[in-house]
């Protein structure tokens, strides 16, 4: 409500301005008469010029200005909005003077435009409207302007928080305190398998560290992080734990998005022989779908909502489309949007 009043607000300065400066050129023009009669036509002259200034550049204004984001060619749609509205200026003086004149003065059209001192007039008016609409139209695009680049750096500080709580949480002492462990244990059981384990874990860093300054990843990339990311799991879940990995795609996704899915149905689930945690991971034309079935712990740890939270957050900076989420009593899924990006 208070936006919309302050529209209002707007609008009824602006056409005022223009009423103010037209009625005043008009008497500047006409003379200042005593004649009641006279001094009312001339207001009632300066209303109509001036509101018909003010009305049709506000409604090309606003037309030309809502047509996608102007912020992306500012300089190109501002010399746009001008020309629009000059020209209309440059009409709507000639054809609002035609009519007064021919209404109210009995002036006909080629009288009217024979006349030096009536197209010195139109041309002042013509000037004046320019002026008081360049600076309206240039303090709005400044303003704009501004707000753009401070919600632009906002926007940045907000991703780089979410790449910090990302790549925070995938390097935290929990992680590493496990792997170390069920390494620990494996190196007296499996050497083979302890090695692989290792150059697993390896790779889950070196990815980290590569993508933490990335928007975006290839899905390729992606997935083959998850993999390494399950591999280690399943060696500390043993059999409890089974996932099915079928994604093909050559398109982007956020990096560590899948880690942070599977972290949490890691995190959020029973986990044991009667109750074994089953993932999947496939995709359509547009999602890479991330599903598990549900066997909610009794003492639930931190919702699930933080790591969401840091995904949506994520591709609110990146595209239009809203991370899927659907939860049923069985089934926790999870669809991320695929971006085509270089």
């Amino acid at each position: 409500m208070k936006k919309e009043e302050k529209s209002t607000m707007k609008h009824i300065r602006n056409a005022t301005i223009i009423f103010v400066v037209s009625t005043v050129v008009t008497f500047m023009f006409g003379g200042f008469s005593t004649n009641w009669q006279q001094l009312a036509m001339n207001v009632l002259y300066g209303t109509f010029i001036g509101l018909s200034l003010a009305i049709g550049s506000s409604i090309i204004s606003k037309k030309m200005l809502a047509r996608g984001n102007w912020l992306h060619n500012p300089v190109r749609r501002f010399m746009m909005v001008i020309i629009a509205v000059s020209v209309y200026i440059v009409v709507d003086v000639l054809v609002v003077n035609s009519i007064w004149f021919y209404l109210f003065q009995d002036v006909s059209i080629s009288e009217m435009f024979s006349s030096g001192m009536f197209l010195w007039s139109i041309l002042t008016e013509l000037m004046i409207g320019m002026i008081i609409y360049l600076i309206i139209i240039s303090s709005r695009f400044a303003k704009s302007l501004n707000e753009f680049y401070v919600e632009a750096e906002e926007q940045k500080r907000e991703l780089n928080h979410y790449k910090y709580a990302t790549l925070k949480n995938q390097v935290n002492p929990h992680f590493l305190f496990n792997s170390l462990n069920v390494l620990s244990a494996l190196i007296y059981k499996d050497v083979e398998k302890a090695d692989d384990f290792i150059g697993k874990l390896s790779n889950i860093y070196r990815y980290v560290l590569d993508v933490q300054e990335k928007e975006v990843v290839s899905v390729e990339r992606e997935i083959a992080f998850a993999k390494d990311f399950l591999f280690l799991q399943s060696i500390r879940f043993g059999n409890n734990l089974k996932y099915e990995i079928n994604v093909s795609s050559d398109k982007m996704i956020i990096p560590m998005g899948l880690q942070i899915l599977i972290e949490n149905a890691l995190k959020h689930n029973v986990i044991s022989e009667e109750h074994q945690l089953e993932i999947k991971i496939s995709n359509d034309a547009k999602y890479v779908i991330v599903s598990n079935n549900v066997m909610p712990k009794e003492s639930s740890e931190a919702s699930h909502e933080l790591g969401l939270d840091n995904i949506k957050g994520r591709y609110k900076f990146l595209t239009d489309r809203e991370v899927k989420i659907n939860k049923t009593a069985e089934k926790f899924e999870v669809s991320l949007p695929l971006l085509e990006m270089k």
